[in-house]
């Protein structure tokens, strides 16, 4: 049940609310989820129409494919579930793309690897193009299995490529569609354990026998005498236009294609070979290329009345045919059960979750975005790696005392980042093991349940999937821990967040394209130079400005979230004036429309939206859950805040939980002694009333 909570404090922008669309679509989504929570969704089930049960079909399988590929597509979607099933053993070959659906650059490439697979659909019974998803969960185990270190990484799995230690395939460090189909053909070239339909690719000596190109006994590859034989000749013998034509036409039937390598020849050329004659005929082509190279054997074959059919570009299914796109046991007959009927019930909440988050505004800071951000990152992207060390274990550590000091966490939660903290000091200098990391992490999410209290992103929820999300909730993170360190005095060091961040986006950010921007950008805005918390605070939102500047319009940007400088007009009309003076870094604060920052607004501004008390608790599973008050304040003094040695929680500077228990114990055994002591003394007067003779008397 999605537990909706909005903060009251005053702001600088407060949105209306009101909106009675997006209140009655809230209400009827908590009916809907109350219906589904109690067996509603056989009675809702029942209550559809066959047409209706087909509808809501559609809509949740295409909800399932939730990566940047899908049926449309000639790119087959792979899951940790079928990729060994899929890839190793197989007579042919696989291209595999391990990609990230946030990565911005992974976007930017998925047209190039559509068109690839398109242009090379002729060669799919030699070798598949495929794609896998390491963002989603269920994969993450086999992208680390994998050694994928950045994203997109491309290997080349050949024919019966067995499983076994250190079996991870071939890389293919190109990103350009020619490049990568030029490295392809290389490695088919180089396949040793062929299947029986895999081409000649070769090159063939030049020989003045013509029958001799005839006799399939002698040629590899040949399965029948041909009718035609089409001889390319390149100068260049590291060439691949030849290669790229005999997989072309490999199953043309009454056709074979080889490749001449003879430099004595003036220049690059086709012809053919009569099968009945022997004669030989130069065809002539404009250009030298794969694309003329084709085309000139076509038209020589359709007057000859052999008709060529261009292989259809239209999708290829999807791997797990009859088992399930994700590897599933069946169910393929598509009827509507209660985990789609749940499945489309969580769409309409996120529609209702996306039309309250554009209600309130942007400059709202959610607590489940934080939370979410933080799970991500340490259930994924941390442990991908098979191994940390070095400074990549240097930059967990510093990442992890980060959030010690300054999440926002409940008592449990503190207490699960300190005692994964602890683990990762109790390693030294050592290395950690990347899959003992998560299995230890997920054990101390179990021990210290409950830790979160979000299970879905709100303010960063995306139009569509891959976008936003993360990376927005990495920014947001940041933001929110470079205010937190400038409100406190844990630490006197105004790079403790930035440094943090720095290391955190150099090692373990999915998106090495973008890691290299912001390593560059830093060094740029000379990072290592803020002197102070505020300064920091101002760098970080700067250099995301400048960020959002650069990313305007790309691929990565979500139509109903644009890049725009923030904060807008609208929300801190204060935060501009027009240019007045010149600063130590003008360029970096000024605007184009004549316009510059007032810093100290902007800071002012900035404190107060990531504010501890400002963050939204909207679209939380449990609200509850989620620190108020003072109570998920970053409280951890002394030897908690600098190394937290023991696994509970500290209060103030000296107090732990034990000193509080064990006070509350001396009070309460305090209080009852008194009582008992007061009881004494009232009983006994009356059995005797005490005068002073008595007493000096007994004296």
């Amino acid at each position: 049940m999605v537990v909706v909570r909005v903060a009251t404090s005053g702001s600088y922008h407060r949105p209306h609310i009101g909106s009675s669309a997006a209140w009655l679509l809230l209400l009827l989504l908590a009916v809907s989820t109350v219906d589904l929570g109690t067996g509603g969704a056989v009675g809702l089930r029942e209550r559809l129409s066959i047409y209706e049960q087909k509808r809501y079909q559609r809509q949740i399988e295409e909800s399932e494919n939730s990566g940047l590929y899908d049926a449309t597509d000639s790119v087959i979607s792979l899951t940790a579930a079928n990729l060994k099933q899929r890839v190793f053993n197989q007579p042919h070959a696989s291209l595999v793309e391990f990609y990230n659906s946030y990565c911005g650059f992974c976007r930017r490439f998925a047209p190039i690897w559509k068109q690839l697979a398109s242009d090379i659909l002729g060669w799919q019974k030699l070798v598949h193009v495929t794609a896998l998803d390491c963002s989603r969960d269920e994969n993450n185990a086999i992208c680390r299995e994998f050694e994928v270190m950045a994203y997109p990484t491309i290997r080349f799995f050949s024919p019966y490529y067995a499983d076994g230690e250190q079996k991870i395939g071939e890389p293919v460090k190109e990103h350009d569609e020619q490049r990568i189909i030029d490295r392809l053909v290389e490695y088919m070239q180089r396949v040793e354990n062929r299947p029986t339909n895999w081409p000649n690719l070769t090159a063939i000596n030049r020989t003045d026998d013509k029958s001799a190109l005839f006799d399939v006994t002698s040629l590899p590859g040949a399965a029948a005498r041909p009718k035609y034989v089409y001889l390319i000749n390149e100068k260049d013998a590291n060439a691949t236009v030849g290669l790229q034509v005999i997989l072309d036409f490999h199953d043309t039937p009454d056709v074979s294609v080889y490749r001449v390598h003879d430099p004595t020849l003036p220049s690059n050329g086709l012809s053919v070979v009569d099968g009945t004659s022997l004669s030989v005929i130069n065809l002539p082509i404009d250009e030298f290329g794969r694309d003329k190279v084709r085309d000139a054997i076509r038209l020589h074959l359709r007057q000859h009345h052999i008709v060529v059919t261009d292989v259809s570009t239209k999708s290829t299914k999807k791997a797990g045919d009859g088992a399930g796109a994700a590897g599933g046991d069946g169910g393929g007959g598509g009827g509507t059960t209660e985990q789609n009927i749940s499945a489309l019930m969580e769409q309409k909440q996120e529609a209702a979750i996306r039309a309250k988050v554009k209600e309130l505004g942007a400059a709202v800071v959610y607590q489940a975005d934080l939370e979410e951000a933080v799970r991500f990152a340490l259930f994924h992207e941390i442990g991908r790696y098979k191994t940390i060390e070095g400074d990549r274990l240097v930059a967990l550590r510093n990442f992890l005392n980060v959030l010690v000091r300054y999440f926002p966490f409940n008592d449990n939660g503190r207490r699960f980042l300190t005692e994964v903290r602890q683990y990762v000091l109790n390693a030294g200098e050592k290395r950690l093991d990347g899959e003992a990391f998560v299995a230890r992490v997920k054990a101390l999410e179990t021990e210290r349940k409950p830790v979160f209290s979000s299970n879905h992103w709100i303010g960063c929820s995306g139009s569509k999937e891959g976008l936003r999300r993360y990376p927005c909730g990495l920014w947001t993170l940041f933001h929110y821990l470079t205010v937190q360190a400038a409100e406190s005095d844990l630490s006197n060091s105004p790079l403790e967040v930035l440094e943090a961040m720095h290391g955190y986006i150099k090692n373990y950010f999915g998106c090495s394209e973008c890691s290299q921007h912001f390593q560059q950008m830093a060094d740029r805005n000379r990072i290592w130079q803020v002197a102070t918390k505020d300064d920091a605070v101002l760098w970080l939102w700067s250099s995301h400005n400048e960020v959002n500047k650069r990313l305007s319009g790309d691929a990565t940007e979500d139509p109903d979230h644009p890049k725009v400088q923030f904060p807008t007009a609208s929300d801190c009309a204060q935060c501009r004036r027009k240019i007045l003076t010149n600063h130590h870094n003008h360029q970096q604060y000024t605007m184009e429309d004549g316009n510059e920052w007032n810093l100290m607004e902007v800071l002012s501004y900035l404190k107060h939206m990531y504010a501890y008390e400002r963050r939204n608790l909207f679209g939380l599973h449990d609200s509850s859950l989620a620190p108020q008050g003072s109570e998920g304040r970053s409280e951890w003094g002394g030897a908690a805040a600098s190394g937290a040695q023991t696994s509970y929680h500290s209060y103030g500077n000296v107090l732990s939980d034990i000193d509080i228990r064990f006070s509350a114990l001396l009070y309460i055994t305090c209080i009852v002694m008194i009582v008992i002591a007061i009881k004494m003394v009232v009983k006994r007067g009356y059995r005797k009333k005490m005068y002073p003779h008595d007493i000096l008397g007994k004296v």
